[in-house]
């Protein structure tokens, strides 16, 4: 199959700083391993008129709307944020994937295109247990601030431990003295989560309710590191107790310290954890379930891989209220 990643990302100079790069790019190379040709292209190249001769589009849903051509099979990916995809764009494609089983299961039951659960991963070529004195600490936060206060990082101020925060606009929010750097590259951030004592995690409060576990985790998990998130159901029902969670900022607080007192008790989490990404969760598995999907999008009326309806049931899986329009002008 002739195969091209659509994401994003505004220009090559800004390649790097996006998550979506790294996640399509990783998805290339292990498909290309499997026989087919792949491509990646930026929002500028977006409009390419050989597009309508490839076999597959897959659109990795961002801030940005791509609007399907004919020809291809045209796949969205939806990863994130789903409050803002809306019905009328959905309709637009051949198939739908999505980064959560709970949101995938809501969709299904509103749109009359194939919809399949497709989760995030972890690449384990470039992430995986890489220990570097130099970049030890206890509390790491890899992410940017967005311009905002991330929850857990609100929560855990103030903090008497060595907190190290990479990413950029937390000038304001955070003390300078824990701002490490704008940027560590993708292909060493290992080299980060495998040297500290608690890698910390949060989610954006769509992708919390309706069970998007994002990308960090997965990485996180390969490089046998242990991890203290927002607390999601999502999470446990993937990780069961491998990944520690906490539900308001004095819980953070309290598990904060008692893990740092118990190193044995982080080192099995972690080795869990890092169990569990190996066996169900890297690039190789997650690439193989899509190959299957795309020989035949309408073949598989069962989806195995989705949360069952009790699953679903709890309170903060509420639907979300779906828009009719585009949100740009048109109904």
């Amino acid at each position: 199959m002739d195969i091209v990643f659509k994401i994003g990302v505004p220009s090559y100079e800004e390649l790097e700083l996006w998550g979506d790069y790294h996640l399509s790019r990783g998805m290339a190379r292990e498909m290309e391993r499997r026989g087919h040709t792949c491509r990646i292209h930026i929002l500028p190249e977006w409009k390419d008129p050989a597009d309508r001769n490839r076999d597959v589009v897959i659109h990795l849903k961002g801030l940005s709307r791509y609007k399907p051509g004919r020809g291809p099979l045209n796949v969205m990916w939806l990863i994130s944020h789903p409050e803002r995809v809306s019905i009328r764009e959905l309709r637009r494609y051949d198939l739908i994937l999505v980064a959560s089983r709970i949101f995938a299961h809501e969709l299904k039951e509103r749109v009359d295109i194939p919809v399949y659960p497709l989760l995030q991963f972890a690449n384990t070529e470039v992430m995986y247990p890489d220990p570097d004195p130099c970049n030890s600490c206890e509390l790491l936060f890899l992410g940017n601030s967005r311009n905002v206060f991330r929850k857990i990082v609100m929560d855990l101020m103030p903090t008497q431990f060595d907190l190290h925060v990479w990413g950029t606009r937390w000038e304001g929010f955070i003390q300078d003295r824990y701002i490490k750097g704008k940027y560590f590259p993708y292909d060493r951030a290992r080299r980060l989560y495998s040297s500290s004592l608690i890698v910390l995690n949060d989610h954006w409060k769509s992708m919390r309710e309706k069970g998007f576990v994002n990308n960090r985790i997965f990485d996180a998990l390969a490089c046998k590191a242990f991890i203290l998130s927002d607390h999601m159901d999502e999470i446990v029902a993937l990780f069961g107790n491998a990944v520690e969670t906490y539900r308001t900022a004095g819980e953070l607080h309290r598990k904060i310290d008692f893990y740092m007192e118990h190193a044995e008790l982080r080192r099995m989490k972690a080795e869990a954890g890092y169990r569990i990404v190996a066996e169900k969760h890297t690039v190789e598995k997650r690439m193989k379930q899509l190959g299957t999907i795309l020989a035949d999008p309408s073949a598989c009326r069962s989806m195995p891989d989705m949360a069952s309806p009790k699953e679903r049931s709890h309170g903060v899986f509420s639907p979300l209220s779906f828009h009719d329009t585009d949100g740009d002008g048109t109904s």
